[in-house]
């Protein structure tokens, strides 16, 4: 009897195996639990990059399309501003090619006239006088109808802007200083712009008269001034009579 009691003594209670059975399972729970939410976390990541990778080719995708059309339009203004270019090349070489009918279709008249007046040049040099005149009217005609007008000259104020001194002349009443006196070659002014300058003389003051005139009364004044008259004789230089 003794004996069985000591064994029942011994014996572990069926308490304590349980709790720790118990805190086992919980231990478990909490690992299994830590698991599942790190793997939660991942796969969550992984969606998140997998977005953020799909986005970022969509976008990428969508500026490649953007850049196209872009390079497609200025491909477009560049073919067409070419052949805007080459068009206004081609209407500026026709425009002056009308210009050129225009000016010799003018011209043609007066190449007429000076062939008459060549014909009849042994003839009658009155008639051609006449033929030579009317060419010359029809001339300043033209260059009027042009734009082109001629600049005066002879008895006009000397011009550096509009008139080229060629010679010089000595001045006079008529034709004072800085005064064109002769034309050796006619200028002309297009549309109010130096188309060619007038070539002429112009009146000039003799400086080196002056000075010879105001030299000569210098040189009189001193020799007035440099003759003395003589004294009168003495009665001891006559010898008495």
């Amino acid at each position: 009897m003794e004996n069985n009691k000591e064994n029942m003594e011994q014996r572990p209670t069926p308490e304590e195996p349980l709790s720790d059975e118990i805190g086992a399972a919980v231990e478990v729970e909490d690992a299994t639990a830590n698991v599942d939410e790190t793997v939660a976390d991942e796969t969550a990541e992984a969606k998140i990059e997998a977005l953020t990778v799909e986005t970022l080719q969509t976008e990428l995708e969508e500026q490649r399309q953007k850049a196209d059309e872009h390079l497609n339009h200025l491909q477009r203004l560049q073919a067409e501003f070419n052949n805007y270019r080459r068009r206004m090349a081609q209407e500026k070489l026709q425009a002056a090619s009308r210009g050129k009918e225009e000016l010799l279709s003018l011209l043609l008249p007066v190449l007429n006239n000076l062939r008459l007046a060549l014909q009849h040049a042994d003839q009658d040099p009155e008639s051609v006088r006449q033929g030579v005149q009317m060419i010359w009217q029809q001339c300043e005609e033209f260059l009027r109808s042009q734009g082109v007008e001629t600049i005066p000259t002879v008895g006009h104020p000397f011009d550096p802007m509009k008139h080229e001194a060629l010679s010089i002349a000595p001045a006079t009443d008529e034709t004072p200083a800085n005064t064109i006196v002769a034309e050796i070659h006619a200028g002309y002014m297009l549309n109010g712009q130096l188309l060619r300058a007038a070539q002429v003389v112009v009146a000039q003051a003799n400086e080196s008269s002056g000075a010879s005139e105001a030299d000569t009364s210098e040189t009189g004044a001193g020799e007035a001034a440099d003759v003395q008259p003589e004294p009168p004789a003495s009665a001891a230089d006559h010898p008495s009579r």
